[in-house]
């Protein structure tokens, strides 16, 4: 029985739903948490006692708190406008201008400030339109985002052929990377990328250009980076690419989801995008990046770690070495991404399908760890982006080490972050054991490539 049940796809995507749905979503607000850890030992009875730990490791993210008030703040209803000041820290004087609360309809961008895409913005607003207190909106959220991961997942498994037992082993993975980042998956929005990036997978691999860009465009649409992803997971099919007219396909659907993120901001206000830019490139060395990191063991080592500061709406290092890795971090990663384009592309061509897809999510996971590695940004939410192309990869060793990066990243966050940002010893560790899984799962990508004879010149340009 219960090996018919590991065989189920039925069964193990249950789980997943369950997993993601309900399990990771049943966190209280910070207010609510505080509330329940202040009723006394005593009194408290044995379903509470048993629930305050993982009331803990699942209680809600600020960031959730700044999607609500954002939202009110644009719905012109009640917002907390200290905790939203206080929780973006240092920001352009752009950026801290506020609208008063009169019941009006106040536009993004031109008067309530968002540092995210017009893309994102209804993936907020809708949660918001039916959410009477925030503890509502988290779970509506919360629900919506897991929604999109199940549906990357779905998306990704149909970028090649597999046997129930092979869609059943992929759902049991996608259940264990859903427990592994925890609720970093369902409290940020980086569903909404990992969603375009598995439809630009399953695109790639089927050839279906128009498609492929415009899922490569959504997920630009959301976070930007991810658009580093289409240039490798275009190398990994170059055939497909010799036809002019696939080309234009391609651009066709990445300039049509590009402008669905960018042009509202532009219609609402003429310095939207070029405020959004600015307000990016001028954050600062995020602690969790590789530089930040580095630099955190070298200052530990050395006995004088410093701490960082609060910014843009992270933790951030200061100082002129600090300011110079971040500048050098664009070309860098630029440099990383033509690199591993370049390499894509000189390896034999695939002829099949399932050969294309394994490919792709090769090259598109192996893009993902160039951002991660050599951005000046890295939270632990972005290894959502990784999960469809996780699933499509045929090799546990690229799940395990992911679920491992995941589940260091979730340990660290919800508990001890605050000795990650102070560079106490226990939290720089927990960085550097991070950024290790992150260098042995590049390892494990680039051993995952399929191997195949070369390429079919009858399958020299997409139909």
């Amino acid at each position: 029985m219960a090996q018919s049940l590991s065989r189920s796809p039925r069964a193990a995507f249950a789980l997943a739903a369950l997993t993601g749905l309900v399990w990771l979503n049943q966190g209280p607000s910070s207010t609510r948490y505080d509330a329940l850890i202040s009723i006394p030992a005593a009194e408290r009875g044995i379903a509470l006692r048993a629930w305050l730990p993982f009331a803990f490791a699942y209680r809600r993210a600020v960031d959730e708190e700044l999607y609500y008030a954002t939202a009110n703040a644009i719905r012109g209803a009640p917002f907390d406008r200290a905790m939203l000041s206080a929780r973006r820290g240092y920001v352009p004087e752009g950026f801290r201008r506020l609208p008063a609360t009169d019941g009006r309809w106040h536009t993004p961008y031109a008067e309530v400030p968002f540092e995210y895409p017009g893309l994102v913005l209804p993936f907020i607003l809708a949660p918001a339109l039916v959410s009477p207190t925030f503890d509502v909106f988290a779970v509506v959220s919360g629900a919506l985002m897991a929604g999109l991961l199940l549906a990357s997942i779905a998306i990704a498994l149909r970028a090649r052929a597999t046997t129930g037992p092979e869609r059943a082993a992929a759902w049991w993975l996608g259940a264990a990377m859903l427990l592994a980042q925890g609720g970093l998956a369902i409290q940020r929005l980086d569903a909404i990328p990992a969603a375009g990036l598995a439809v630009a997978m399953w695109a790639g691999a089927h050839r279906r250009p128009f498609a492929m860009g415009l899922g490569a465009g959504l997920a630009a649409a959301a976070k930007v980076t991810p658009l580093f992803a289409l240039l490798p997971m275009m190398m990994a099919d170059r055939a497909a690419w010799r036809s002019p007219a696939a080309l234009g396909r391609l651009a066709g659907g990445l300039g049509l989801a590009l402008a669905t993120g960018f042009v509202p901001m532009i219609l609402a206000s003429p310095d939207a995008l070029t405020n959004f830019f600015l307000y990016h490139r001028a954050r600062g060395l995020q602690i969790e990046s590789t530089y930040g990191t580095l630099a955190a063991v070298a200052e530990l080592l050395g006995g004088h770690a410093r701490g960082v500061t609060m910014s843009f709406g992270s933790y951030n290092l200061e100082g002129d070495a600090a300011q110079t890795w971040a500048t050098a971090s664009t070309p860098i990663l630029v440099a990383s991404i033509a690199l591993l384009s370049a390499w894509v592309a000189l390896r034999p061509g695939l002829t099949t399908t399932d050969e294309r897809a394994e490919a792709i999510a090769c090259a598109g996971l192996g893009a993902l760890l160039c951002v991660w590695l050599f951005g000046k940004v890295f939270s632990p939410q972005y290894m959502t982006w990784a999960i469809p192309f996780a699933v499509a990869i045929p090799s546990r060793r690229v799940a395990g080490t992911l679920i491992a990066a995941m589940a260091i990243g979730q340990l660290y966050l919800r508990g001890f972050y605050d000795h990650v940002v102070e560079m106490r010893a226990d939290g720089v560790f927990a960085l550097a054991a991070r950024l290790v899984a992150l260098a042995l799962l590049a390892v494990c990508v680039v051993r995952a490539f399929p191997r195949a004879g070369r390429e079919d010149a009858g399958a020299a340009s997409l139909p």
